[in-house]
């Protein structure tokens, strides 16, 4: 078993993104239905009678009738996504504290994506907030997959963010090919491993907490740049990865 059988495993339900009564740009429409594209996503619009609140993105999980899982604005989505790009973060202008992950992209969880260059937007976003989660929990135990080491170091708002995750008394373990990465900090508990697994994949699992905290991203490189993965609020499945990574790399 590995991290790759971890994502197989889970069942990817469908759902539906409708957005509401729009009067954004018809390009917001586009990028939203390219940053989401995945065989069990269903994108529509509607408009609903007069008077209903406006420039909405309902997400809503199909099964025995249709149920409501979240709404957020289209302007949310649009700040958080696709109005921005990777630098945001690798430069620390955004920081943890103002980590606000649109309800309707949480929602996708459980949920199997493949994405590469702009849609890998996605995957940030959410890697953000599980550490997000780690922060404002405290306490818990944070694991990262980097692929390399080094990139903890060469992102300078990486670093940052995991400087403060240790001051928050959450237990950070990074998981990388030990390449000539720099010195990490002490509190960082460090797994040089040149396997395979480690250099293919990306997780961030936060684990050793109440269960409102724990989540997981898990995705592996398919090809250059190019990443097949979900993430998930399970603590059933938040619990399993940790275990693996325990198990099989905690040494």
């Amino acid at each position: 078993m590995g991290l790759a059988d971890i994502i197989a495993d889970v069942d990817s339900g469908e759902k539906t993104l409708t957005i509401r009564n729009r009067d954004e740009p018809e390009p917001i429409v586009r990028m939203l239905r390219r940053m989401v594209d995945a065989p069990d996503v269903r994108i529509r619009e509607d408009v609903p009678a007069a008077g209903s609140p406006g420039n909405l993105v309902i997400l809503e999980g199909d099964g025995e009738g249709t149920t409501q899982l979240a709404i957020s604005s289209i302007a949310d989505v649009g700040n958080s996504v696709l109005m921005v790009n990777s630098d945001l973060y690798i430069t620390g202008t955004r920081s943890i504290d103002e980590v606000d992950t649109p309800d309707v992209l949480a929602g996708l969880d459980e949920t199997t994506f493949t994405v590469s260059g702009k849609q890998k937007m996605l995957l940030i976003e959410i890697s953000r907030h599980v550490e997000a989660l780690a922060y404002r929990s405290g306490g818990s135990t944070l694991h990262t997959g980097f692929q390399h080491l080094s990139r903890i170091e060469d992102e300078r708002g990486t670093r940052s963010v995991y400087e403060r995750l240790v001051d928050a008394d959450v237990s950070v373990h990074v998981y990388g090919t030990p390449d000539d990465s720099p010195a990490i900090p002490d509190d960082i508990s460090v797994h040089a491993d040149d396997s395979e697994e480690i250099r293919t994949s990306w997780f961030v699992v936060n684990t050793d907490c109440p269960d409102e905290f724990k989540g997981a991203l898990l995705a592996t490189e398919v090809g250059p740049n190019e990443w097949t993965g979900l993430w998930t609020f399970d603590p059933a499945v938040v619990d399993r990865v940790s275990a693996y990574l325990d198990e099989t790399y905690g040494a």
